[in-house]
């Protein structure tokens, strides 16, 4: 069997997995006892929503929001639903829920503590495209849901400095610059392969410019200077190893960034000025 074929049964078999974990519907439940109070119902269905019996929980918040339009209950049962949502793993319906709720109850004290739009981030978050052996890296992929994830977490930052959820946040912010700033380099690389480092260059230096505080400032200020004098730019290459060397002197990068400050300044001398003969030491490697 070859292993395209292998790859391909494999994925077969994971598709067949999930379409049966997702057999169930909301239809698929036990049978529903409504009691006579909006409290006694929205409890019944926190109780479910507690036992991960999710259609059950949906049925009752529902029960709520429709007879007892008026009660503060319909009001927590709408917040309840959006969780439910959430919980389920169904996190376009739970981002439209959330944004639903802030619109019709913007005083609400779950909007003004932040909760909404932690749970709209996290909704985002984990709305964006996986890693799976049998598919492409996600940073081959469109990058459209991680920015939306991005775009959430930096507003919530600026909206809610001092949030309890501050650190789950900066945990989920440094993933999704992590997933942008490796797309960057994979397309950056690209270019370099089909020899475009002009656009290369571009690509490094937006990934700089736009991702500030990723981590990955050494790896993409050292590609960025490989590939200037990839451009026979000695002058914009050794700037840039130097920035290495002064702003991240700890990383690996740093004593590499060194020896080809060695090599420029060897090879074009104090005042280096681009040369069409330029080349790379090799003993300088690859970062």
């Amino acid at each position: 069997m070859s292993p395209r074929f292998r790859r391909l049964c494999a994925l077969v078999a994971l598709t067949a997995a999930i379409g049966l974990g997702c057999a169930e519907s909301d239809d698929d439940t036990k049978p529903i006892t409504y009691s006579l109070t909006a409290k006694q119902n929205y409890d019944k269905g926190m109780a479910e929503l507690k036992d991960e019996s999710y259609a059950e929980a949906k049925k009752y918040f529902q029960f709520v929001k429709q007879k007892f339009p008026f009660s503060k209950y319909a009001t927590m049962a709408e917040l309840a639903l959006a969780d439910t949502h959430f919980a389920q793993g169904n996190y376009t319906e739970s981002i439209e829920s959330y944004k639903s709720f802030a619109r019709l109850h913007p005083t609400h004290e779950k909007v003004e503590d932040g909760y909404i739009a932690f749970r709209i981030s996290e909704s985002y978050f984990r709305d964006m495209p996986e890693d799976l052996w049998i598919m492409p890296p996600s940073y081959e992929k469109d990058q459209s849901a991680v920015q939306d994830a991005q775009r959430e977490l930096e507003s919530f930052h600026k909206k809610f400095p001092t949030s309890p959820y501050m650190k789950k946040v900066q945990e989920m912010r440094q993933e999704v610059l992590k997933r942008l700033v490796d797309h960057e380099v994979y397309v950056a690389r690209f270019y370099l392969k089909t020899d475009h480092p002009k656009a290369a260059a571009m690509r490094l230096e937006g990934a700089i410019q736009r991702y500030p505080g990723s981590g990955r400032e050494p790896e993409l200020l050292y590609s960025l200077g490989e590939t200037y004098l990839h451009m026979n730019d000695p002058l914009r290459a050794k700037e840039t190893f130097t920035r290495v060397v002064d702003e991240h002197g700890q990383a690996p990068q740093a004593r590499r960034s060194e020896l080809y400050l060695e090599y420029i300044a060897r090879r074009f001398g104090p005042d280096p000025q681009p040369k069409p003969t330029a080349s790379a030491p090799a003993q300088a490697g690859h970062g």
